[in-house]
């Protein structure tokens, strides 16, 4: 079993073992009523069960006999149906008993994996998530996870019952009539060994379908992320001819498997009816012998072993591909759970309470990749931040702006190189304690459903209504939110799609400044506000000469205040200064000041 299912599956062994337990009750119950049914219908045929030449048959017609003295025929029946009548009721209770604690146990397995798996995905580093994709992710935890959680309860329900019923019988089977026995013996092996072949061929077709199932999420997130985008460029047929090809990929591997599947029913039916057939040609003889009356009541618990027996092993070809189903949803969720983190989290870790040097933080021959093969994208990157200063980030569209950033918080780790964070390298500081000191506002802004205080409050749990007000000022916010009825109280729809772009903006500014940081990080998070609005923005934040701001831009006049101005192109440090100075030793900063300045004039 999967470790992580199988971690799960300890810690519900209770109820894991008393299930099956009852089922061996259930089972032995099953079959001892044909066996019952046989011994009435001897008693008939011989009156005293010291006559009847069956010792199964004879101990059980004793045991009946006991609850009728009189040695009534009539009353030898009503006996042994209320005897049937008590075993199947105590056999219900059972059942009922029995579903329950399965039931139970595999809703906690995959209430446990399914909180594992989104505990997992939150420690997850930006590098692990853009390799697994965020469709697959949700695939897993709603497909994959029920798959599992169904795949327990039979596991739970059929792991004793359906083999002790099936060998039960054929023993039963063989002691009646070894003949039959014989039959019986015959047809389990090849149904089992049949339901193997095609599982076989179906349990590649469960992974391809999975993966068609991300593919398809993927889909659904994309159009639905990007849906204006789509309408603005006409590109809603294209999209809707790539979604009916995944779909229709999805649905032939789904169909062929099904097909597949859709063979071990009749496929049973048809041995256990051939079975039937040989049965009768074996007992032909005593069918018609007059003076065998044993074969009747034989014949009658053979025919219900024989339905027993069919009933059983199609209930179990059925479990055992939900269970298949549910190992491979387990190997792909186990495949996300064990993945070893990438960054490497140091409990209790360092930190500096008590920072008096003016160096905040520091890059020392920084060198990072995004995958393993040793291009490094940062190349020997060296630069530092101080104290209560606001240092500007520049550059073009994939030159490593936002990546630092991802770097500083430690989204991503260095290859090579370290990075000092208070004196101390990032990799040996407390990251919780990191993360609680910086404020980050990234560009798409991401506010989440609830109201605008309880997004606040997100950041920081021990702010008040004064504190949330006054950091709705701060980010030139609390304009358009002081016109709302309920004000902090207002709702906030998913995403915060009731909020304008540039409202979104204000408002995850002023979430990060509730949380009072120590260092502010702005990833060109005024992308959407007008100049005078960020301008606005600016003037407040620079008030606060305690706090560390960290704003990265494509825009000059964003960042042209800021003590110093990290210019990069390529993931290359191509200028590092105060803005005058850069537009004298810089030429790209240079280009890009004067391209925007002829746009704005």
């Amino acid at each position: 079993m999967i470790n992580r299912v199988k971690d799960a599956y300890k810690r519900n062994i209770i109820s894991i073992t008393l299930g099956p337990f009852l089922k061996i009750i259930e089972a032995i119950f099953d079959l001892l009523i044909p066996l019952i049914m046989k011994a009435i219908i001897d008693l008939n045929q011989y009156q005293t069960p010291e006559a009847i030449p069956h010792s199964i048959s004879y101990q059980l017609a004793s045991f009946i006999r006991l609850f009728n003295p009189n040695n009534g025929v009539v009353n030898d029946a009503l006996v042994g149906g209320i005897i049937i009548l008590c075993m199947g009721m105590v056999g219900y209770i059972i059942t009922m008993i029995s579903q329950y604690i399965a039931a139970h146990a595999s809703v906690n397995v995959g209430t446990e994996v399914r909180s594992a798996l989104y505990n997992k995905i939150l420690k997850l580093s930006k590098k692990e998530r853009d390799n697994i994709g965020n469709s697959k992710l949700l695939t897993l935890m709603n497909s994959d996870s029920y798959q599992l959680q169904h795949g327990v309860l039979l596991f739970v329900r059929l792991i004793v019952r359906a083999p002790l019923i099936l060998l039960g019988a054929l023993v039963i089977s063989f002691i009646l009539d070894w003949r039959v026995g014989l039959a019986y013996l015959a047809i389990v092996p090849i149904i089992l060994i049949s339901t193997l072949i095609i599982l076989r061929s179906t349990s590649k077709g469960y992974v391809e379908i999975q993966s068609d199932l991300d593919k398809l999420s993927n889909q659904v997130s994309e159009v639905t992320q990007g849906a204006k985008v789509l309408r603005a460029s006409n590109t809603q047929k294209l999209e809707k001819d790539k979604f009916e090809n995944k779909t229709a990929s999805y649905e032939n591997k789904s169909i062929r498997v099904n097909k597949l599947n859709a063979l071990i029913n009749p496929l049973t039916f048809a041995i256990t009816s051939f079975v039937l057939v040989v049965i009768i040609l074996l007992l032909q003889k005593d069918l018609f012998d007059v003076n065998n009356t044993l074969i009747a009541s034989t014949i009658i618990a053979e025919m219900s072993y024989l339905a027993l027996i069919f009933f059983v092993t199609v209930q179990l070809s059925s479990a055992v591909i939900d269970i298949v189903k549910g190992a491979i949803a387990a190997m792909r969720i186990d495949s996300v759970i064990t993945i070893k983190p990438a960054i490497n989290i140091v409990e209790n870790g360092k930190t500096a309470s008590i920072h008096t040097s003016e160096q905040l933080i520091r890059f020392n021959n920084v060198y990072f990749s995004f995958s393993d093969n040793n291009q490094y994208f940062f190349n020997d990157l060296s630069f530092e931040i101080r104290k209560g200063e606001t240092f500007g980030i520049i550059g073009g569209t994939g030159s490593g702006k936002s990546t630092i950033v991802n770097l500083i918080e430690r989204f991503y780790d260095v290859s090579k190189g370290e990075i000092l964070y208070k004196g101390i390298p990032l990799k040996q500081y407390d990251l919780t304690a990191l993360r609680n000191d910086i404020g980050l506002v990234n560009q798409k802004s991401s506010l989440f459903k609830g109201t605008i205080k309880s997004n606040y409050l997100m950041s920081n749990p021990q702010a008040n209504d004064e504190d949330i007000v006054e950091a709705l000022k701060q980010a030139e916010a609390y304009e358009f939110v002081k016109k709302y009825s309920d004000t902090i109280d207002h709702l906030v729809q998913e995403g915060g799609n009731n909020f304008s772009g540039g409202q979104r903006q204000r408002l995850c500014i002023g979430r990060a400044l509730v949380k009072k940081p120590e260092i502010l990080i702005l990833d060109d998070a005024t992308s959407a506000l007008d100049l005078l609005t960020d301008k606005r923005i600016r003037s407040r934040l620079n008030n606060d000469k305690t706090m560390t701001k960290i704003i990265v831009s494509q825009r000059v006049a964003t960042i042209q205040n800021a003590d110093y101005i990290l210019v990069l192109e390529g993931g290359q440090v191509v200028g590092l200064g105060k803005h005058k100075d850069l537009l004298v030793s810089c030429p790209i900063y240079k280009e890009i000041y004067e391209t925007q300045i002829k746009k704005e004039q």
